[in-house]
């Protein structure tokens, strides 16, 4: 027992000297990957509506909104950077995406208060790990209960980078966390008949978590118990959770290092997959009109049945399904991620594609290791078959971004949306983010 305050505790005492240098390194390529997100995210139309309404609700203009010229304060602030950062499948997993739910919390608050940059690093890392190991406690959250993780415990690692960056102590942020609790929400219902809540729900959790930093801040007392506790997080929300992952080594481990980030705007399952028909198509240029059959043999995960859908409604659904986005990646270049469009969405083609698409789940003991799920793929093609094996894609925690990987692919994802000049202003700015003395100033780069 007593889970949650120990998470408070190690919150409050960790200091930016506390964390490991190769820690720090890896939030920072995590903060330029998320904007990079946040930037296409910006300019997508599901995401334009949700903050076209954040808009028109006004505000004190006190903090930033991606690629807005425009301002709110920090509440809405939180919920549309959340929104346009899980707005395209591309944002880093790091925390169990908590990139779109405590990183928009934690910039608003220091463009608000004009921290400084070692104290948005920190505040991050530490929300960052109260999120992964919150996440990785619960059991069947999503798979059997049917909640979508990043709603329900991006909240509390929101509220935890926010109660740090007002040096909150333990009691303080045991009440944070305890309010951000019961924000806890997000339904994976869209997995099935589709819709944009998915793209609400990082929003949503940054905006609640902050929120809930705040009310304590104001001396509002939330439950002390309210993670482990009879009716608390993980008896709501998970079937019997893994306790013990909750704070083990708490300090000594990173649970979310090393991190885990994505090349393509899909779900993390079919990263590899799609990494695999990108080399295959480099060595064997396919005409997709004359493929004949597809298989891929792989690990069950990512043939979960929420991951099935053939014929999805719009872009999410696409982006959720393994054999739809095969389809997709076979007949188009992914490494742009605005390929993956409503155009490809309703391409006969790459409905008839999916359609025809085998699926074969093969055992695999160590397929969960390190967010990397094996799989065998066989084209065939004008008369001719080809087959790939799966390796870790780029951005998987045992194939690791770079500082360069994450600037080239910040550069090819907002190539379209940002001039160079622009791009290498904020690739410059991150890069030395622990000697920046006012995270204003980055803030209003995006």
């Amino acid at each position: 027992m007593n889970e949650t305050r120990t998470l408070a505790r190690f919150v409050a005492e960790t200091t930016f000297g506390g964390l490991p240098r190769g820690l720090v390194e890896n939030c920072k390529i995590a903060v330029l990957d998320t904007l990079g997100a946040g930037f296409v995210g910006a300019v997508q139309p599901w995401a334009q509506r949700i903050v076209t309404v954040v808009r028109s609700l006004g505000g004190t203009p006190e903090a930033s909104v991606i690629h807005q010229d425009w301002r709110t304060d920090v509440s809405r602030a939180a919920l549309a950077n959340g929104v346009l950062i899980g707005a395209f499948e591309c944002e880093p997993l790091t925390g169990s995406h908590a990139s779109g739910t405590v990183l928009p919390a934690a910039l608003a608050v220091c463009q608000r208060e004009r921290f400084d940059g070692a104290s948005f690093l920190t505040a991050l890392a530490l929300g960052f790990e109260v999120s992964a190991r919150i996440a990785r406690t619960a059991v069947g959250l999503e798979t059997v209960r049917g909640f979508h993780n990043p709603g329900t415990q991006g909240p509390f690692g929101a509220a935890a980078a926010v109660g740090k960056l007002y040096a909150f102590d333990q009691d303080r942020l045991t009440s944070a966390m305890g309010i951000a609790g019961s924000s806890s929400a997000g339904l994976l219902e869209f997995a099935w008949s589709g819709g944009d809540t998915k793209r609400l729900h990082l929003g949503r959790a940054s905006q609640l978590g902050l929120e809930s930093a705040l009310l304590a801040r104001n001396g509002v007392r939330g439950p002390a118990t309210v993670l482990e506790g009879r009716s608390g997080y993980f008896n709501a929300f998970s079937t019997p959770p893994r306790m013990e992952k909750l704070v083990e080594r708490l300090g000594a481990d990173w649970a979310i290092e090393p991190p885990s980030l994505k090349s393509y705007a899909t779900h993390v399952t079919q990263q590899a997959v799609v990494a695999a028909i990108q080399d295959l198509k480099r060595e064997h240029p396919l005409d997709p009109a004359r493929i004949t059959r597809v298989l891929i043999r792989g690990a069950p995960r990512i043939m979960e049945e929420r991951h099935m859908e053939r014929a999805p409604h719009d872009v999410l659904g696409g982006q959720y399904s393994l054999p739809f986005t095969t389809a997709v990646a076979l007949t188009r270049d992914l490494s742009n991620p605005l390929a993956y469009d409503e155009a490809a969405v309703h391409d006969p083609l790459v409905r008839d594609l999916a359609r025809r698409i085998e699926l074969e789940p093969v055992a695999d003991d160590h397929a969960d290791a390190h967010h990397f799920w094996p799989a065998e793929l066989l084209v065939e093609c004008a008369g001719e078959r080809h087959t790939r094996r799966t390796r870790p894609h780029k951005g998987a925690p045992s194939n690791p971004f770079t500082w360069d990987d994450a600037c080239e692919k910040f550069r090819r994802y907002t190539a379209s949306i940002l001039d160079p000049a622009r791009a290498s202003a904020l690739i410059e700015a991150v890069s030395r983010l622990e000697k920046v003395a006012d995270m204003a100033d980055v803030a209003a780069l995006v």
